[in-house]
Order: C-alpha cells, then sequence, then structure tokens
C-alpha cells in the first residue's frame, strides 16, 4: 500500500534536471526549481520551474501505481526591447527533447502528453520574462515503493 504523501514525480523530474539543462557557448547550468522554490530576487536570467499539473490518479491504494501530468515552465529574460529571445529558448528546448521523452528516474517515467505537449511561448512584459511549458504524463514504474532490501 503507498502513501498519497509518497507521490513525487515532479520533485524526482527537477532533482534529475539540475545540471542536466546548459545554454550558451559556456553551456552554463539552467536553474531548476521545484513548486514554490523559485526566489522572488537575484533570479536568473533563465531558470525552469517544475510543478505537478493536476491532481494524481490511481487505480488504489493497495496497487503501487499511480499516474498524472507535470508541467515544465521554462522562463527566459527579455531582450530589452521587450521582445522574446527565441533563438535562446529554442537552443534550451532542443536540450529537453533528449532529457524528457520516454525518460525513466528511479520512481517514475514520463513522456510528453500527445495532445497537449507545449504551450508557445508567451511574454510577460511585466514580469519581463517569457514562459513556455511542456507538459508531460508521468506514472510509477516497478521500483515505485519498493522496500529496499540490504
Amino acid at each position: 500500500m503507498f502513501h498519497p504523501s509518497s507521490i513525487h514525480p515532479d520533485v524526482e523530474l527537477r532533482d534529475f534536471l539540475q545540471g542536466r539543462v546548459v545554454v550558451g557557448d559556456d553551456e552554463k547550468p539552467v536553474a531548476v526549481y521545484g513548486d514554490w522554490e523559485r526566489p522572488t530576487n537575484a533570479v536568473p536570467d533563465d531558470f525552469v520551474v517544475v510543478m505537478l499539473n493536476g491532481v494524481p490518479s490511481s487505480l488504489g491504494l493497495n496497487i503501487d501505481y499511480a499516474n498524472g501530468f507535470v508541467i515544465v515552465n521554462l522562463y527566459c529574460k527579455l531582450n530589452n526591447d521587450g521582445s522574446v529571445k527565441k533563438n535562446r529558448i529554442d537552443r534550451i528546448l532542443e536540450r529537453f527533447d533528449t532529457l524528457l521523452e520516454g525518460l525513466t528516474t528511479e520512481n517514475y517515467h514520463y513522456r510528453y502528453d500527445a495532445q497537449q505537449f507545449i504551450t508557445p511561448t508567451t511574454p510577460n512584459i511585466t514580469s519581463g520574462y517569457s514562459i513556455t511549458s511542456l507538459n508531460l504524463r508521468w506514472n510509477t514504474n516497478n521500483n515505485f515503493n519498493k522496500p529496499v532490501t540490504p
């Protein structure tokens, strides 16, 4: 039996992405935050926020299986004139192409949601950032909630 409090596909994906999403000629890692972890000051020019997108579901509490959605939001600082850094965003999104689709971590399997896999980049003049959202389906895998044997 598993407990709803043990379901954290967003945290596991956040941890997996740390240091793996890079941009620029110097291959600088993009900061990755979980839901409610993003700072309100000294925010980097590019960063990612991973959070649950909707309510997880299960086949029953006696079955070690759950599924749902997570959303990966890419924030990119706008140009001084308020325009979107389209080429930079495309380079970062290209990194996601090889990292996310079919990813299996210790407890979860992720794949793009075929019906709504991306929300096009949208500038927000007020915040000074553009946002691009990737929607992923997740489900627990065979390792989920299994006791570790010594």
